[in-house]
């Protein structure tokens, strides 16, 4: 690999890939030479949550109006 004049290496797509590399990653010295560590997005996790929340509620409607009715008894209640 080269490294270019602003201390700049490019990461090979295929490597990126195999190892999950995001737009974050760790870097860090150990024993006199360069580790790589990527590391999640925290946007790009909180998406996903997201995203699978919507597909649990769309699959499962009735089951949250009940949890809903559930949550305002206690509110009532309390």
């Amino acid at each position: 690999m080269k490294v270019d004049g602003k201390g700049r290496i490019v990461i090979p797509k295929n490597i990126r890939r195999q190892l999950n590399i995001g737009r974050h990653v760790i870097l860090r010295i150990e024993d006199n030479k360069i580790v790589l560590e990527p590391i999640r997005d925290p946007l790009d996790e909180l998406a996903e949550l997201v995203v699978e929340s919507k597909i649990i509620a769309s699959k499962e409607p009735e089951k949250i109006s009940q949890i809903a009715e559930q949550e305002l008894r206690k509110l009532e209640k309390g």
